[in-house]
């Protein structure tokens, strides 16, 4: 038109009826989803993604594929009840916890050593609760299970347990952490650990029976703390 910006249609050919509402719209992003259904999340923290893509479609008339909304819940659930790095941080506090609220607990947290201004990260720990290890001491078998996993999560690692076995030829487990892998040195760091968790509690014998699959270092390990260890 005369103004240069507006526009008039004067002949229209056929009917009319492709504009509407769009349900794909590739501007929504995990922001925008998280504030608006955080407290469907909070609601019910193993809500299904379908279920969530459901509500979202009922709701804003949007449709939103399922691997955006195991993005939407993962960090909905972090701004529920917070991130493993909180939870991290807190591991020196919940091992003195441990020691005050359950007397005659072992718990042990090592971080890295590292310059005075630089934040220290989580190296490895132990943990064992006084009924775990009083009850293998006094109850089971002097037979010790052993054996690591692998942490599969963000913060990776491998956790190491070692159980015993009670009257009833059932599993006991007194002992457990988190190190950063199998390796001699971790080994070594888990049987002296146990060792000082056994004197604690004024048991001083090296002849232990120990099981494993052989995992590497624990041969060593095992010799240079236990030296008359089966």
């Amino acid at each position: 038109m005369a103004d240069k910006v507006s526009w008039a249609i004067k002949t229209l050919t056929g009917k009319h009826a492709t504009c509407g509402r769009l349900e794909i719209n590739p501007i929504v992003g995990c922001d925008w989803l998280c504030r608006l259904m955080q407290s469907d999340i909070q609601a019910n923290p193993d809500i299904p993604v379908e279920s969530l893509q459901r509500i979202c479609m009922e709701r804003y008339k949007i449709q939103v594929k399922k691997r955006l909304f195991y993005k939407v819940k993962a960090i909905a659930k972090e701004l529920i009840h917070g991130g493993f790095g909180e939870a991290y941080n807190l591991f020196p506090r919940y091992g003195e916890m441990v020691k005050q609220t359950n007397p005659g607990s072992y718990a042990l947290v090592t971080w890295t050593q590292v310059p005075a201004k630089v934040q220290p990260r989580n190296k490895s720990c132990l943990f064992s609760f006084a009924a775990q290890v009083r009850g293998f001491l006094r109850g089971c078998k002097p037979i010790i299970g052993i054996d690591g996993a692998h942490l599969s999560g963000y913060y990776k690692g491998t956790p190491l347990t070692a159980v015993g076995i009670d009257g009833n030829n059932e599993m006991f487990s007194f002992a457990y952490g988190i190190v950063s892998k199998e390796s001699v040195e971790t080994w070594g760091y888990f049987m002296r650990n146990l060792k000082c968790l056994f004197e604690k509690e004024g048991c001083n014998r090296d002849y232990w029976t120990f099981l494993s699959d052989r995992m590497k270092g624990v041969d060593a390990a095992i010799m240079e703390t236990f030296s008359r260890a089966n």
